[in-house]
Parts: structure tokens; C-alpha cells; sequence
């Protein structure tokens, strides 16, 4: 789904895997935490890097589907409705 979203819609979704087992042991958990704390915080850190706001027009008011690209990135992506 994420690559679909991506591709399709203007939404960009994350999974995010620390190991290979699917359920590890509750007793396991706050040792994966903690080698993955620091990680995770900075990445959440970093999320919010990059271009975002609002595109409107000379009044203020939002513009609906406007095509925004970047020059080398080659996925436009659209405002919402």
C-alpha cells in the first residue's frame, strides 16, 4: 500500500521493521526500544524537513488540485480539495 499511496495519492506512509520476528517476547520489548529509541526520534526529527504550506491565490484563498513540482524529483504531487 505504501508505494500505491505514494504514487497515487499525495500520502506518504512509513513501516517501519527492527528485526525479522513478527512477535518478539514481551520481555524483549524494552531492550528493542532502547536500541531503537534514538533512531525512531530522529527520524520523527527529520520528517518535518523539506517544502510545506499553503498555495492560494493573490486573495488568500486555498487553490484546490494546483500541481506542485520540484525540478529532479520526478513525482508532481497535488494540493487537496
Amino acid at each position: 500500500m505504501a508505494d500505491f499511496n505514494y504514487l497515487h495519492t499525495n500520502c506518504f506512509e512509513v513501516t517501519v521493521e527492527v528485526g525479522c520476528e513478527k512477535f518478539p517476547l514481551a520481555e524483549e520489548l524494552f531492550t528493542i526500544w532502547h536500541e531503537n529509541r534514538d533512531a525512531l526520534l530522529n527520524y520523527m526529527e527529520m520528517v518535518h524537513r523539506g517544502i510545506k504550506g499553503i498555495v492560494s491565490d493573490k486573495f488568500g484563498n486555498p487553490i484546490k488540485n494546483a500541481r506542485i513540482s520540484v525540478r529532479g524529483i520526478r513525482h508532481d504531487v497535488t494540493t487537496g480539495n
